[in-house]
Order: structure tokens, then C-alpha cells, then sequence
């Protein structure tokens, strides 16, 4: 691969030139928790539930976006990871309230996710003890169930 003196790529080399890009060689995934924690301090755009734990590629993502520069990258990471879990549900109570759709749990730590307004969020942010929970359906990330 030949570089110009002005730092540009010559392609009209016919050998492969990697470009700038999303690429995780050398990432480690973030911890489930961590990254599960990290996910979860954000506010989200839309009404969705989590219907799967993470993958390893989807912490590695996660992991890039605790390293990103700005906050439309970390964003776009974040988000591309909460879609990929979750799934839309429609809200039913009414659009003044927060309302409670569903409990992810992680250890001994709960992560209660509302519909609030137009977007879902875990609130009180951080989460919370597990014992402190008494409603709703749980959804425990370590053994990828759904518990009433």
C-alpha cells in the first residue's frame, strides 16, 4: 500500500487497504455486569423491553463505547447494543406516569425499566437491591428467563 505525502491513501492499488472503521480486534468485552450497569444509566428514545442478554460482540461494543471521544459515538454504540436486545412493547397506562414493564435482574441487583413519557430509562437510576423489588416480571440476564 502506497500513502501520498499528504497522509491520503493511493487506491489505485489493487492490493486490500483497510479503511477507518468500526473494528473490535484486540477488545476485550466489558464484565456482564458492568456492562449491564453501563446500558442501563441511559435513557432511551421509544418503549422496549429486554428480551436477551448480551453477546460477546455486544460487550465489546459497549467496551468501545466507555472509550469513545464524544457522546454522538458513545450514543450511537449504546443504542445500536439496546436494539439489538430489546423488543417494542405498546404502553398501556397512561402517558402522564412512569409505568413499570419490567425487572432486570443480575445478581443480587434489580434494574426496574419504565415507560416514561416517550422514553424507557431504569428508575432510580442505578437500580436497585434485589429484595427491595415486589412486583412486576423479572428478567434475570444470567439464566435468560423471564420469571413472574
Amino acid at each position: 500500500m502506497r500513502v501520498a505525502a499528504d497522509g491520503y491513501i493511493d487506491l489505485s492499488d489493487r492490493r486490500r487497504v483497510r479503511t477507518p472503521g468500526f473494528y473490535d480486534h484486540g477488545v476485550d468485552p466489558v464484565p456482564v455486569g458492568e456492562a449491564i450497569a453501563f446500558l442501563l444509566s441511559h435513557s432511551f428514545r421509544g418503549h422496549r423491553r429486554i428480551v436477551r442478554p448480551m453477546t460477546l460482540q455486544e460487550r465489546k461494543r459497549i467496551r468501545l463505547a466507555l472509550w469513545a471521544d464524544s457522546v454522538s459515538e458513545r450514543m450511537s454504540l449504546v443504542d445500536r447494543v439496546w436494539r439489538a436486545i430489546t423488543e417494542e412493547v405498546a404502553p398501556v397506562g397512561t402517558l402522564g406516569e412512569p409505568e413499570l414493564i419490567q425487572v432486570v435482574r443480575f445478581g443480587d441487583w434489580a434494574y426496574p425499566l419504565y415507560l416514561d413519557g416517550d422514553v424507557t430509562r431504569v428508575i432510580p437510576l442505578g437500580g436497585m437491591p434485589l429484595a427491595e423489588i415486589t412486583d412486576g416480571a423479572v428478567f434475570d440476564i444470567e439464566q435468560e428467563r423471564l420469571t413472574a
